[in-house]
């Protein structure tokens, strides 16, 4: 954006463009997915903090330790052995009993005894998989083959290796289903209180079980942008699960010194745990002992067949999510949120604790809202609003660096830089869409000009002439800005300077004080000029005069010119009088140049304006040219004698 475009820009309409253009690129970013894994992270923090639930566990698991199977001389575990203990499990009132261990393929010993016990116990669920991602599947034993007592352990693996989602039903491959592994025990369990699953009444393509409904995982859900959602997936959610559940070894069984107490009326998931197998998942929520190692597979569908549950039995409701519309209102309000507020707080440590706020009321909310069986995608809304923040800080800070140039631009070389840094300190107050606004107010204005300059030009050479020229109208100048005045323009010979301007003085004590700056300035140049004469008679130069008109009165100030030539000066009456009085021709007013080298007139006005401080007599009436009324005016004699000599002045300081 060029310097133009900065000024000319309301800052309130480009802080909506920035909120704006912020919001639909963080949208966009999301929609391509390149924030889902900040997401899912994001919910992985939420979901470690939750706490875990204090009731007793409905699920059991029954490790295979690497203990078990060096006991056992072999892997995998004979038939007779896993018979054995399904057997003692039984025994023990478990309500339901997973096999997450392959059995496609008869481990003898004991394999008539092992499908003696599941072809005659149906509350036994083994582990099947089904082919996917190009991994060959494998079978249930085939005693079991097309029975109700299979389960798929197949699960769904986020990018990052993590298990968020589950399954319940999943497409075999074979133009049929399969139910999986933890859906399986979740029925068996829930059978026992009257609890099947049926369709919804509302709408057939859900599953509802109890009181509560299981709607399919869509593919925009929390984190998730345009997920594969095949099957019948639903969000993993552990809000209330237990950190731990019963465990016992296997050994502890087949040696019957396991307490059956363990197992009652519990699913019991029997896995293998040993460490040179490789059945372990990453789940978000850290529980156990098992942080950064994952947890079994056993444990992992212990988990799901255990939200199932709670669900169903109501002490829990389905994971949900706001819709994508809402997500994206929330991102677009978070934006503009920052944006105006940030116009309100301007930058600084201000800013900064905006955006620590800001985060934090992002972070409580997510966190809040998944205890509340809510995910909130708020990365996409606290990214949204730090952008925001550091966008129209930064344009903040360029649009601030723009007009200080201005109007350094306009004021720097013609006011003293304590002026012209009041200027910029009460900008909001002087500036109007980067420029300075117009405002009418009353000021003293010097009209400057020297006496004889044609005939001095005739005689000096152009680099002479415009040394010398530079050394008058810069020593003028230093003594308009030592008294507070602003050097409005330069022309040929003369200059026109101003008091009272760029801040206004409305309050007639300021509007005296300028009017006697001007002409405490006027004398001062002539102080000056008499040394400059002085300098250039012992140089050969010749000497000169000047002509000084004064007028205080009504004048509007402003920026005038095209955007690239700005230039601040002031229009008005008072303008076109001083400009007149220092024209006044020495035919109509006597005036000894040689005596005295400044003729300083001043108007009626600012004469009344002055104190005992200055001499002055009337010298009549006169009309000038632009005026119909005739103008009284009034020559400056000097300082009285029997007054300190009027010193300088700062912008809203008293005379000395």
């Amino acid at each position: 954006m060029d310097r133009l475009s900065l000024r000319r820009a309301h800052p309130a309409f480009a802080a909506c463009a920035i909120a704006l253009g912020v919001a639909l690129s963080v949208l966009g970013a999301r929609q391509l997915g390149w924030l889902e894994r900040l997401e899912l992270t994001t919910f992985d923090h939420y979901v470690g903090l939750l706490p875990s639930s204090t009731e007793e566990p409905r699920v059991a698991i029954v490790e295979v330790s690497e203990a078990d199977i060096q006991k056992l001389g072999t892997y995998p575990i004979p038939d007779g052995a896993l018979a054995r203990v399904i057997e003692t499990l039984l025994d023990s009132g478990a309500r339901a009993i997973g096999i997450d261990i392959y059995r496609d393929i008869p481990v003898p010993p004991g394999s008539a005894q092992l499908d003696a016990v599941f072809t005659t116990q149906p509350r036994v669920i083994v582990v099947s998989k089904f082919a996917d991602q190009g991994a060959s599947g494998v079978g249930p034993p085939s005693v079991l083959e097309g029975s109700e007592q299979v389960g798929f352990n197949n699960m769904v693996i986020d990018h990052d290796g993590s298990v968020r989602r589950g399954l319940l039903y999943m497409d075999d491959g074979h133009d049929g289903f399969g139910t999986s592994l933890a859906f399986q025990l979740a029925l068996l369990y829930l059978g026992d209180e009257g609890i099947y699953p049926e369709a919804d009444p509302d709408d057939p393509a859900i599953l509802r079980l109890g009181e509560s409904r299981f709607p399919p995982l869509p593919t925009h859900f929390g984190g998730y942008v345009g997920v594969d959602n095949g099957g019948y997936q639903f969000a993993l959610d552990y809000r209330g699960a237990p950190s731990t559940f019963a465990q016992a070894g296997f050994g502890e069984l087949l040696a019957g010194e396991a307490a059956p107490e363990t197992f009652r009326d519990r699913i019991v998931l029997i896995g293998v745990a040993a460490e040179s197998l490789t059945d372990r998942f990453h789940i978000p929520f850290r529980a156990g002992d098992h942080a950064g190692l994952g947890i079994p597979g056993a444990e992992l569908h212990g988990r799901i067949a255990d939200q199932i549950i709670r669900v169903a039995r109501g002490e829990t409701a389905p994971l949900r999510s706001p819709s994508g519309w809402l997500n994206a209102l929330l991102v677009i309000a978070s934006a503009a949120l920052g944006a105006g507020l940030i116009l309100w707080m301007r930058t600084g440590w201000g800013l900064i604790l905006l955006g620590i706020a800001g985060l934090s009321a992002f972070w409580t909310t997510g966190w809040l809202a998944l205890q509340g069986g809510w995910w909130t995608p708020v990365l996409p809304p606290a990214l949204a609003w730090t952008a925001t923040l550091s966008a129209v800080a930064i344009y903040s800070r360029v649009r601030e660096h723009a007009e200080r140039n201005e109007l350094m631009h306009l004021f720097s070389r013609h006011v003293t830089k304590q002026v012209a840094e009041n200027v910029w300190l009460h900008r909001d107050e002087f500036l109007e869409g980067g420029r300075p606004r117009p405002v009418r107010l009353t000021a003293t204005i010097l009209f400057l000009d020297v006496k004889g300059y044609t005939s001095n030009v005739e005689k000096m050479d152009p680099a002479e002439l415009m040394e010398w020229i530079d050394a008058f109208l810069g020593a003028m100048a230093r003594e308009v800005l030592d008294h507070g005045g602003m050097v409005e323009d330069y022309f040929g010979d003369g200059m026109m300077a101003c008091y009272g301007i760029p801040i206004p003085r409305h309050d007639q004590e300021g509007i005296r004080e300028d009017a006697q700056s001007a002409v405490a300035s006027a004398l001062a140049m002539e102080s000056t000029l008499r040394g400059l004469n002085a300098q250039w008679h012992r140089e050969g130069r010749p000497s000169v005069g000047i002509r000084v008109g004064i007028c205080t009165g009504a004048v509007v100030a402003g920026s005038m010119g095209s955007a690239d030539r700005l230039k601040y000066g002031v229009v008005g009456d008072a303008v076109v009088t001083a400009q007149r009085l220092e024209s006044l021709g020495t035919d109509r007013i006597e005036h000894d140049f040689d005596e005295q080298p400044s003729r300083i007139l001043i108007s009626e006005e600012t004469c009344k304006l002055l104190d005992v401080g200055f001499e002055t007599e009337s010298v009549g009436a006169f009309v000038v040219k632009g005026k119909n009324e005739p103008v009284t005016v009034h020559r400056v004699i000097g300082a009285a004698a029997s007054a300190t000599a009027p010193g300088s002045r700062k912008l809203g300081g008293p005379l000395p």
